[in-house]
């Protein structure tokens, strides 16, 4: 489990822009160089998984004094388009002519180096050869030499993790595939098949950094032809596939970005050194804002030295007495969402009338960790403070001074235990809440390791021969996984007791802390709806807690606990999604609705 990257030294972090064009998003580091670097994203999954680490790399190479541009891709992030929408390659393509004219537009650079990964490396050879006066340099990661065994490569990897979530990836009418949720058209696909590094034109009129991955034969051959035809350089990905375990487990890849670093510096000019990092002569540029049919977003900096980033979703017809909805960040899932869900629930409640407020927590996605900040951010005691500031931005934004909170999984802890300290939040809405509260013996980073997983799918994988191979590999832990059980079977036994033991035992005193925070915020009118996806493992805290059949419930009428069916914890199928959906339109909406039925004449 990763903490907090380890910084530069003498890192000095750029201020940032938000900027918006082509119909999506980005973030533009400030720096003085004349030589400036676009980020070009990879697709889909890959491009929720190496968010955070991209954000890290925009951080480090504008400390060599570049400024630096990433943004979302079409049908990704916060980009307008959906991803079943985006019909082939041209619109990524014109996302990154955009990119890079706003930069050099913007900046001082006059010549941009073009960093891409996966899919954006493809889109990056193909810019530098329609662009080659502006181009400085090409760093292209994990090249996808062919497209058609890269998406025979998607397609295998989307029905992994279709088993690892329980949510099989099930393509819908013109569809090619899905992978966590997000879709890829046939006509996208099409174009993809027929994508072929390997036989190029011309080479780039710069020089070449790339990187392959480990084992691929094709993707390695493509990088030595490109280093040697342009006085570059070719190697091994190395830390490919820890950065593409998934959101939440994702590495920085320090090795290979150690060597990006440094090639990248030998492309600046050798007199100018590192340039200063500065805001004098910065461009006045307008709010980054997207518009569609029923709403209007703007991609907001906020928080202590602009830290964190969100996106403020206005109703283009708002209702008035609509509470605005905060959304958290699941697990290291970025503010968009498992499979987009928190920018779809977002614009589902602008065209309620609904205002929303979406932001990453700090060291998470786009947002930068905070001064001091802990080296694992999940369920540390310093979230709710965040989430104030974000209720702060959302008041400033003319939302009120009342808010819904919404969150799955480590969103709905925050959500739940930022409503006792923020009297702003009148209603809750957790979904797949694991825990009430934290108990301080357990490790945060082996929790998130292995808590979602049970004694018994740990059994099956003994009898796995790859899951041993990964062993004797040295990639998996057999004893952190041991040691984990041992101390759920011992804390099975606690819990069990808690409610006799009147606070004598660890566990009890945090029994009894969990019903007296229930018990204030039922005192304070706050409203919890505990949404579940049926035999999540959270639903245990339910029995913990609340006794066999939930008896103790009729404690606290402010709680209601709702089910989805055919549903992951994840909420990766659609019908989950827009079930979820329901809940929060009707949080925000309660007032409303209660008055409009206080309104009508009796029967």
């Amino acid at each position: 489990m990763r903490g907090a990257a380890p910084p530069m030294k003498g890192l000095a972090l750029a201020p940032r822009l938000p900027v918006a064009f082509a119909g999506t998003v980005g973030l533009l580091d400030l720096a003085g160089g004349d030589v400036g670097v676009v980020i070009c994203e990879p697709w889909g999954y890959e491009a929720q998984c190496a968010r955070r680490a991209l954000r890290v790399l925009s951080d480090r190479l504008s400390a060599l004094g570049c400024p630096v541009l990433r943004y979302d891709q079409p049908g990704s992030g916060d980009a307008l388009a959906s991803a079943a929408d985006i019909g082939g390659l041209a619109p990524f393509d014109a996302a990154l002519a955009s990119a890079c004219e706003t930069l050099l537009r913007d900046t001082r650079a006059t010549r941009v180096v073009l960093v891409g990964l996966g899919l954006g490396a493809a889109l990056c050879l193909r810019h530098a050869g329609a662009h080659p006066d502006t181009v400085a340099g090409l760093v292209l990661l994990a090249p996808p030499a062919k497209g058609r065994m890269w998406l025979r490569e998607l397609q295998a990897r989307a029905v992994m993790i279709g088993e690892v979530t329980g949510s099989a990836p099930a393509p819908g009418p013109g569809e090619a595939l899905r992978i966590a949720g997000l879709p890829m058209s046939d006509a996208l696909a099409a174009e993809l098949r027929a994508l072929d590094l390997t036989a190029l034109d011309q080479m780039p009129a710069c020089p070449v950094l790339a990187l392959a991955r480990e084992g691929r034969a094709a993707e390695g051959t493509l990088c030595e032809t490109l280093a040697a035809a342009t006085g570059g350089e070719a190697g091994i990905m190395t830390g490919y596939d820890e950065l593409m375990t998934d959101p939440t487990g994702s590495l920085v890849p320090e090795a290979d970005y150690s060597r990006v670093l440094s090639w990248v510096q030998s492309l600046l000019p050798q007199a100018a050194g590192v340039a200063p990092v500065t805001t004098d002569g910065a461009p006045v540029l307008p709010a980054a804002r997207l518009a569609g049919p029923s709403f209007t977003e703007t991609l907001c900096l906020f928080g202590p030295q602009e830290t964190m980033v969100g996106v403020w979703c206005a109703p283009a017809d708002p209702d008035p007495q609509a509470l605005p909805v905060i959304l958290l960040n699941a697990g290291g899932n970025p503010r968009a969402g498992w499979a987009r869900g928190g920018v779809e629930l977002a614009r589902a409640l602008a065209a309620s009338g609904v205002p929303s407020f979406r932001f990453d927590i700090a060291d998470i996605g786009d947002s930068r960790p905070l001064p001091g900040g802990p080296e694992v951010v999940h369920y540390h005691a310093g979230l709710p403070a965040q989430l104030s500031a974000a209720i702060d931005l959302c008041q400033a934004m003319g939302g009120g001074d009342r808010v819904v909170v919404t969150g799955n999984c480590g969103g709905a802890y925050l959500a739940l235990n930022g409503a006792l300290s923020d009297t702003r939040i009148a209603h809750v809405v957790a979904v797949n809440l694991q825990r009430f509260l934290w108990d301080p013996r357990d490790d945060v980073a082996e929790v998130l390791r292995f808590g979602h997983s049970s004694a018994s799918e740990y059994g099956r994988k003994l009898f796995d021969p790859s899951k041993w191979k990964r062993v004797l590999a040295g990639k998996s832990d057999p004893l952190g996984i041991l040691r984990s059980l041992a101390v759920r079977a011992w804390r099975q036994g606690e819990r069990r007791l808690a409610p006799w033991l009147f606070g004598l035992a660890p566990f009890s005193r945090l029994y009894r802390k969990v019903h007296a925070n229930l018990a204030a915020l039922s005192l304070r009118g706050v409203a919890i709806v505990l949404v579940f996806s049926e035999g999540d493992p959270g639903l245990v805290q339910l029995d913990t807690f609340f006794g066999e059949g939930w008896k103790r419930l009729a404690a606290y009428p402010n709680i209601d606990v709702v089910m989805i069916p055919d549903a992951d914890h994840n909420l990766t199928p659609e019908a989950a999604r827009l079930a979820l959906r329901e809940q929060v339109i009707g949080a925000a909406l309660a007032e409303s609705m209660s008055e409009a039925a206080g309104a009508q004449p009796a029967a």
